[in-house]
């Protein structure tokens, strides 16, 4: 059975709930807050708004056949699927027999029997949620996955204490915003990318600590500016009521607006100009490159793990990168030094012939602005013909305090990371996408206040674990789904507060350790000659083990 995309028609869709109406009320201020008026139901943007938050799945409940929402689609055709209100966690298991246990094949054939991968999970102080997953702490979410301690929310993913969200791909501490992605203590955007600390910033990337800004890139601290050109602030507020308006105008008209990569990918390309005026003006930073201390961390992490260390840990970068996104090298446009960017959903639609390193983004964002005459006669049809010269996007980002994070994208208050895509807060992490508050993570995606961890998912306060997707408050825990407070469990899906656990069943001290063991000489054995584990919690509950 094969995992399917948000769907289009709008016909597969309830838009009668309570859920719904809330979420369509907030729509319907959002619109008058940022584009003056109204331009009509939620319903009717239903495509437009879906098309960032690539991470919308369904599946159907191998119990009752409705509709299962994941965040994921790395689970195995075939697999068993439960609805997170179909769990029954007061359920217990049967110890499995010894001959269960006495390899790692006849060990997944007999989890196989209780294996059941979960959606639409929906946990804490939670209320009116509907057709999503992965929510925590939240209330009013329509068609959302990854969202957290936020309220008002639609066709998004991986927001995090933000409130008034439709169609925006990675927030935190955001509100009252339409269409974008990496947003941080951002309000009032439409098609923002890549900005902090801002407001009333409207098609604009790569923007910090900026207000009332429209199609800008790369600055930092600017006011009242069209195409980076500062203007008065009466001229600037005119010139952004009919801006507004044609866009209102365009959306209430096709029911979507071309996003700010569709508008850049009709610009010409000034790049030998741009390198020309950024030539010896904007030398990168040249951070440490300690590669000891991070094998030293992937070393004891895995030693910790594996009852055995690992050295090398680029000889094992196809294991830590499957199923987990880590950065890519490219090359900068203007200078051919090389950047870090990823299939992350913020960085994946950047344009390759576009990007800067950082220094050289922020320079040019100083350097270049379109005229007074140009920021006057601007018009939303016409856009991409005056920001061609300014429409330069550095993937790379360096906030706050750090140090030594060779190969990672972005990084703010991190130290000795590797090939990390946002390293927040975290240290000793490598080959993962958001360790945030971590340390010794390694294969990671989306872990957050964890450490001593590889390749697992989606959790949090997590430690020495492995393979573990969605995992909350766990320990030793290793190949596990949708478990909380557990401690030394394998094998074990749908579970919360077990100890000695293998297969959803305690099983005391002594046999959980034996089958520890066989896990780990397993697992020694596959790294060892193939510097890889064909076996992941995304396949454990399907037949093979690839």
């Amino acid at each position: 059975m094969e995992f399917i995309k948000l769907p289009s028609n709008n016909k597969s869709m309830d838009f009668s709930g309570d859920t719904y109406q809330k979420v369509n009320k907030e729509w319907l201020a959002n619109c008058r807050i940022l584009l003056g008026r109204e331009v009509g139901g939620l319903s009717e943007y239903s495509k437009w708004l879906s098309s960032l938050s690539d991470r919308f799945f369904t599946r159907k409940s191998s119990l009752s056949g409705k509709e299962v929402v994941f965040g994921n689609d790395a689970y195995c055709p075939g697999a068993k699927i439960i609805s997170f209100d179909e769990v029954d966690f007061t359920r217990r298991f049967e110890p499995l027999s010894i001959n269960d246990t006495k390899d790692i094949d006849s060990l997944l054939s007999a989890v196989r029997e209780r294996a059941f991968y979960c959606g639409s999970i929906i946990i804490g102080n939670s209320r009116f949620i509907e057709s999503s997953s992965g929510v925590t702490d939240s209330f009013y979410v329509y068609r959302s996955t990854k969202i957290s301690g936020s309220k008002n929310v639609a066709y998004s993913q991986y927001l995090r204490l933000c409130e008034n969200m439709f169609g925006v791909n990675e927030a935190g501490s955001s509100k009252f915003c339409i269409r974008g992605a990496a947003h941080y203590f951002n309000q009032r955007s439409l098609e923002l990318w890549g900005g902090g600390n801002c407001s009333d910033c409207h098609y604009s990337y790569g923007v910090d600590d900026c207000k009332d800004c429209m199609f800008s890139f790369n600055m930092v601290g600017k006011t009242h500016a069209i195409g980076n050109r500062i203007l008065p602030k009466d001229k600037y507020l005119a010139i952004k009521r009919k801006l507004l308006g044609e866009i209102a105008d365009e959306l209430e008209k096709r029911k979507s607006l071309p996003s700010l990569m569709d508008m850049v990918s009709k610009c010409d390309n000034p790049i030998s100009e741009v390198s020309s005026l950024l030539k010896g003006k904007a030398p990168p930073f040249q951070d440490e490159r300690d590669m000891g201390k991070i094998e030293q961390a992937f070393s004891e992490t895995s030693r910790i793990l594996l009852g055995k260390p690992l050295t090398g840990i680029d000889k094992y970068s196809r294991w830590l990168s499957r199923a987990t996104l880590v950065p890519i090298p490219a090359k900068s446009a203007a200078s051919g030094i090389v950047v870090q960017t990823a299939n992350y959903p913020c960085m994946a639609p950047l344009p390759r012939d576009r990007l800067l390193t950082l220094e050289e983004g922020r320079k040019l964002g100083e350097l270049s602005a379109i005229s007074p005459e140009q920021a006057e006669k601007l018009s939303f049809a016409e856009a991409h013909e005056s920001i061609s010269k300014l429409a330069f996007f550095p993937p790379e980002r360096r906030i706050g305090s750090y140090r030594n994070l060779p190969d990672c994208c972005w990084g703010a208050s991190a130290s000795d990371s590797y090939k990390v895509i946002v390293a927040g807060l975290c240290k000793h992490c490598a080959y993962s996408t958001w360790p945030r508050s971590s340390d010794h993570l390694v294969g990671c995606g989306m872990v957050y206040e964890s450490d001593f961890s590889m390749r697992c998912h989606d959790s949090v306060e997590i430690k020495r674990c492995l393979e573990v997707d969605f995992g909350r408050q766990c320990s030793d825990c290793y190949y596990c789904h949708n478990v909380e407070g557990m401690q030394n469990a394998l094998f074990c899906f749908n579970a919360k507060s077990l100890r000695n656990a293998v297969g959803n069943a305690e099983v005391g001290k002594e046999k959980f350790a034996q089958a520890k063991q066989m896990l780990q000489g397993y697992l020694l054995e596959q790294l060892e000659k193939k510097k890889d584990v064909p076996l992941s919690i995304f396949s454990a509950a399907c037949a093979g083990k690839s």
